[in-house]
């Protein structure tokens, strides 16, 4: 099946799972924090089927931490149902992407999601734009298209992804402060 849909004018990355036993808990459903495993699971694959393998990227030196989730719960999945997490991205990234996310189970929306990631170059632990060389990937229309095209530099989301980034790497032990990324706004 074709992992890109278009629905409502809009065009989506599907990607598709099957509830496991493991994945639920005592009231027989799905445990609120799978979701997370579920939107990166589709998140890894609407960068793989666009043209860009996450393994890679970090080869190159460039990691997309998650610096923010939003999770809205409207109705449990169970086990045994097939999902159906539909992804687009929200606007071209910067040096962050900003991905909606919907989970669905048949035509019913489950949960709905906001993932936001940060482009960080892993040898200066600093926010950075996409690698330079992905854009010919662009083969899927809108729903990948602005991984494809950076847009503009500097404004509120470089200031924003400075933050978040700073505030990642800080809880993560490397002690970089936001004076130290700012020097490099991206």
């Amino acid at each position: 099946m074709e992992p890109f849909v278009n629905r409502d004018g809009q065009t989506y990355h599907v990607h598709r799972l099957r509830v496991r036993y493991a994945d639920t808990d005592r009231m027989d459903m799905v445990y609120h924090g799978t979701y997370a495993a579920y939107l990166e699971a589709a998140r890894v694959e609407l960068l793989r089927d666009s043209g860009w393998v996450y393994a890679e990227l970090e080869k190159a030196g460039t990691l997309l931490p998650v610096v923010q989730l939003n999770l809205t719960y409207k109705k449990p999945a169970r086990y045994d149902q097939m999902l159906e997490v539909h992804t687009v991205i929200a606007k071209p990234p910067t040096s962050k992407m900003r991905l909606l996310c919907e989970v669905r189970h048949e035509q019913e929306l489950l949960v709905k999601g906001e993932v936001v990631l940060v482009f960080v170059d892993a040898k200066e632990v600093r926010p950075c734009r996409p690698p330079a060389g992905t854009h010919g990937h662009a083969q899927h229309g809108p729903a990948v298209a602005s991984l494809h095209n950076p847009g503009p530099q500097g404004g509120d989301e470089g200031r924003c992804a400075v933050n978040a980034v700073s505030q990642f790497f800080r809880r993560q032990g490397h002690g970089v402060g936001s004076k130290d990324l700012k020097r490099r706004e991206v």
